[in-house]
């Protein structure tokens, strides 16, 4: 397998320079399917078309940043050190927007980003993703792309993931292509511990989503709440890959 960059930052720029109009959003439409609509042909779709200023602003960051050459740089790393089988995954980078353009729910959106991709897969697409309520650096922006690329290398190495230990082996797996420490305490890592021991088997996406994004996450949607701090499960895979 090899991963190739697709750059798409020039063409979203273009995008954004246009009115907020129909024609923008046809635009748009003829960037991500083409002139049949069919399918995706550019892997845009997390992007909002209708961007407003603060969209623009941080797009503008990511090509101030050089996202697209660290891209490049990540992409030939990772070339160089792998050999799963012979497909092609092309890597796009995208920008959600989740402030004031409330195109994307944050927390949902990023959750099937990294467990529910199997349509970009089956496309040959990964797309990292970048939010525009974040603080963008040259260092969080390799991290990312580093950890898309990781997630999909384990799709293709092991199927997607069904039960939470299978959501948590594959994030151990990103993690340990990094150099992150956890945040959590001792208490906190026993109760993880203890709940993995009890639902690791399950398949119930709400709890999956709980494990992960703590009662945070969850009371955006109503879910249930198992007294996990934010992103708890995320540390929890930090610490695992880290020991």
């Amino acid at each position: 397998m090899q991963f190739e960059p697709i750059p798409i930052l020039s063409k979203i720029r273009a995008l954004y320079d246009m009115p907020r109009s129909k024609e923008r959003f046809d635009k748009y439409l003829y960037l991500l399917q083409g002139i049949e609509k069919e399918d995706m042909i550019l892997p845009i779709a997390s992007f909002n078309p209708m961007g407003n200023q603060v969209a623009s602003a941080q797009l503008n960051k990511l090509i101030e940043l050089g996202a697209e050459s660290i891209l490049n740089e990540v992409i030939d790393e990772t070339n160089d050190n792998i050999n799963i089988d012979n497909r092609v995954i092309q890597v796009a980078i995208n920008l959600v927007d989740d402030v004031e353009g409330s195109w994307s729910e944050h927390y949902t959106t990023d959750y099937k980003s990294k467990f529910e991709f199997v349509n970009l897969l089956n496309r040959g697409f990964c797309t990292p993703i970048f939010w525009t309520s974040e603080v963008l650096s040259e260092i969080n922006i390799r991290e990312r792309i580093i950890e898309y690329l990781r997630r999909t290398m384990f799709w293709v190495e092991n199927g997607q993931p069904q039960s939470l230990q299978d959501c948590l082996d594959q994030e151990v797996y990103v993690q340990s292509g990094l150099d992150n420490s956890s945040a959590l305490n001792e208490s906190e890592l026993k109760f993880l511990k203890g709940f993995l021991k009890q639902y690791g088997q399950t398949q119930d996406a709400i709890l999956i989503y709980n494990f992960f994004y703590g009662d945070e996450g969850s009371e955006n949607l109503s879910y249930i709440k198992c007294c996990i701090k934010r992103n708890g499960g995320f540390e929890y895979s930090k610490y695992l890959a880290s020991t």
